[in-house]
């Protein structure tokens, strides 16, 4: 059996639940039956789920996102300044027995087809997702100051880990079961990210607006211990820490391969315009926000 799931840290002025009603109409488009589920934090408005009740989506309300980091690791609230943590830590939300692959979407992903071409066509590795853009497996041109592999495999191999290729988290379908064993992981995972904006705000480089905000909240919370044991931040992007635990995380687990889901099937970024000239069909694209006008002023032509 397959399961789609969503997990949403919502806010009553963000735009991501008009980013899950779009995508969640184009899923049920093409596939009005498979079960899809909801894991929902903070807001929950009426409009969502008249939504969710309209596509025959399940929603599970876990309540305040900042309290259920709390409740996940020593420095969850810390770790709460990023509203990105919880896509695999709400895996113990969903009932999952009797499923044999399950996949997690980002609400800025838009359906062109039929979901289950995805599972069909990716069904022998345990983790499938797309390559991180402008990661030496990107067909971008590679750019250290997004990701610097050479320091996350000195990383990985300083922590004894086995090295994990560097993947974008917003579309990962996985296989075998894979969701019981990262259910172990969650402490691990949520301490290599902690480590890890230790280690970022230590180096003195200012990421941004955001970062700044954050910064002296991390600086006043950090022990001697946590300075000893930061790990370098193998990135100039503050918003993909979460991206760089998981990989880091799934180290730890020595034999559950990693697969590529097809970009003929999984567009990302700007690659949607590559099909407006052309018959190919995919199954979903994951626009990414900054790319949303550009994405849905195209999508009338591609549709």
């Amino acid at each position: 059996m397959r399961l789609v799931y969503y997990s949403l840290v919502n806010f009553p002025d963000d735009s991501r639940e008009h980013q899950w009603i779009q995508s969640i109409r184009s899923l049920r488009r093409h596939n009005p039956s498979i079960p899809v589920w909801l894991l929902l934090f903070n807001h929950r408005s009426s409009d969502l789920l008249r939504e969710a009740e309209r596509q025959n989506v399940h929603v599970r309300y876990l309540g305040d996102y900042a309290e259920f980091m709390e409740h996940a690791h020593p420095r969850g609230l810390l770790l709460a300044l990023y509203p990105t943590f919880h896509k695999f830590l709400v895996l113990r939300g969903l009932p999952l027995e009797g499923f044999s692959q399950i996949l997690y979407l980002d609400c800025d992903t838009f359906f062109f087809n039929d979901v289950n071409l995805l599972f069909d066509l990716h069904a022998s590795s345990d983790w499938y997702a797309r390559e991180e853009m402008n990661t030496l497996r990107s067909h971008l041109p590679c750019d250290p100051k997004h990701v610097d592999e050479l320091l996350l495999h000195d990383i990985a191999s300083r922590e004894g880990l086995r090295y994990v290729a560097p993947f974008n988290s917003g579309v990962c379908l996985l296989n075998n079961r894979l969701w019981e064993s990262f259910e172990g992981l969650q402490q691990t995972y949520l301490s290599l990210a902690w480590r890890l904006i230790c280690g970022r705000e230590l180096s003195g480089y200012d990421f941004g607006p955001h970062h700044r905000r954050v910064h002296s909240t991390v600086m006043n919370a950090m022990t001697d211990s946590d300075r000893v044991n930061a790990l370098p931040y193998p990135s100039r992007n503050d918003w993909i820490i979460e991206q760089i635990a998981l990989w880091l995380a799934l180290g730890s687990l020595p034999n559950s391969p990693l697969g590529t889901l097809s970009p003929e099937h999984v567009l990302q970024g700007g690659e949607f315009e590559n099909i407006l000239a052309s018959d190919r069909r995919c199954v979903l694209a994951h626009y990414f926000s900054v790319c949303e006008s550009d994405f849905f002023a195209a999508v009338p032509k591609i549709e």
